[in-house]
């Protein structure tokens, strides 16, 4: 009930979540008074974005063509070199990894642990389908011989909606078309007309592109070079713990097996016991 009511609550405060703002009506109209809201906003953003671009010079040309040359130049040499340092290291790494004295008494113990656990669920399981068996039939005698029953209904949940009003669906005609970007595509568009900020980007680009390569393709090596060795290190790692670990499974396994079967036979009987005397009492005449 109280879940019920909270939900209605929601339902009441949350915007427009049954409203038809294409009605044919004033909501309708709403709708679209704010989509042409929306596109005389965007039109606007635009506008000035473009007119921005426009008044820019050919020093804020050379700025922006040093800025995005360096970083274009950087991120090519970066992605032509990683695999290059990465390739180096790995070998390395491996070896490393293979070496590491945890390795095998990690893997070990991980897998008699696992293992262990493993088994003990399945011998709990079938401990558990044997005791509840068991259980349902001497639950099931008990419940039968109360020849007691209980009824008991619910009411239905009801719930409810709050309508929406005409700031609603003008929100929703607005947010349909509202453009973010415009101004953004204004400004590229001022730009690209603009003869003075190209040409200084243009001067600009080249050199900047070649100094970004350059330390990019440094930056590219050495981070290569540690992802490679990190990368092989595991797998060598991972190919000694994995071994110890299959190796101790079986162990585990039969460990946790031996153990499991009593403590899933009470559980069952319990669970069974219980099952089976409601059904008991449920089968007597009314």
């Amino acid at each position: 009930m109280r879940f019920a009511l909270l939900l209605a609550a929601v339902l009441a405060v949350a915007p427009g979540c049954t409203v038809d703002c294409t009605d044919g009506g004033e909501l309708e109209a709403s709708l679209r008074d704010g989509e042409h809201s929306a596109e005389s906003t965007n039109q606007a953003n635009y506008d000035a974005g473009y007119a921005q671009g426009r008044a820019l010079t050919r020093p804020d040309g050379e700025r922006d063509g040093a800025a995005a040359g360096y970083d274009d130049g950087w991120h090519v040499g970066y992605a032509s070199s990683y695999d290059d340092g990465f390739a180096d290291a790995y070998g390395a790494g491996v070896s490393a990894g293979a070496a590491d004295p945890y390795a095998c008494s990690a893997g070990s113990s991980a897998g008699f642990a696992a293992g262990d656990a493993d088994g003990y669920a399945a011998s709990a399981s079938a401990g558990h389908a044997d005791g509840f068996d068991a259980g349902y039939d001497t639950g099931y005698a008990d419940g039968n011989a109360t020849c007691t029953s209980a009824r008991v209904g619910a009411a239905p949940p009801k719930s409810d909606a709050d309508p929406e009003d005409i700031r609603t669906c003008f929100s929703r005609g607005y947010d349909r078309l509202i453009d973010p970007s415009a101004k953004q595509r204004g400004l590229y568009d001022g730009k690209r007309d603009n003869p003075a900020y190209q040409a200084g980007y243009k001067a600009a680009y080249l050199p900047a592109y070649q100094r970004g390569q350059s330390a990019g393709s440094t930056a590219g090596y050495d981070d290569g070079y540690d992802a490679g060795y990190t990368a092989g290190y595991d797998d060598g790692y991972a190919s000694v713990y994995d071994g110890c670990f299959a190796g101790s499974y079986g162990d585990g396994y039969d460990s946790g097996y031996a153990q499991g079967y009593g403590p899933g036979y009470d559980d069952g009987y319990g669970e069974g016991y219980a099952s089976g005397y409601g059904d008991g009492a449920d089968a007597c005449p009314p």
